[in-house]
């Protein structure tokens, strides 16, 4: 439960940059996304799920593991409760003035 409360909080997170930028929508920053994915394989990598020819259900066709968080659930909640807003980039409302409209920085 303490997982889903974190996903949660970073939803929330999100929602309230929406709501503080006037946005219509929001996206992880392709270079953040990566980051993210880096340190999470870098982090499964020697773990029992991935290593020593391990066939579990959670490596995917190409042998990834794109199921499990390779750490407990207090760096879970540390790493995904906290919203950085210059890992996403802010897409003004449709109908925002032309100026909104060209904004695309957090």
């Amino acid at each position: 439960m303490l997982m889903v409360e974190a996903q949660i909080a970073h939803v929330l997170g999100v929602l309230s940059l929406m709501d503080r930028r006037g946005a219509g929508a929001i996206e992880p920053r392709a270079e953040a996304q990566a980051r993210y994915v880096t340190s999470i394989d870098e982090r499964l990598a020697p773990t029992v799920w991935n290593s020593g020819g391990c066939k579990s259900w959670y490596l995917d066709a190409t042998g990834r593991n794109s199921a499990l968080w390779p750490d407990g659930v207090g760096r879970f909640r540390r790493t995904v409760t906290q919203v950085d807003a210059a890992d996403y980039r802010v897409i003004p409302h449709a109908g925002a003035p032309a100026t909104a409209r060209g904004m695309q920085h957090a």
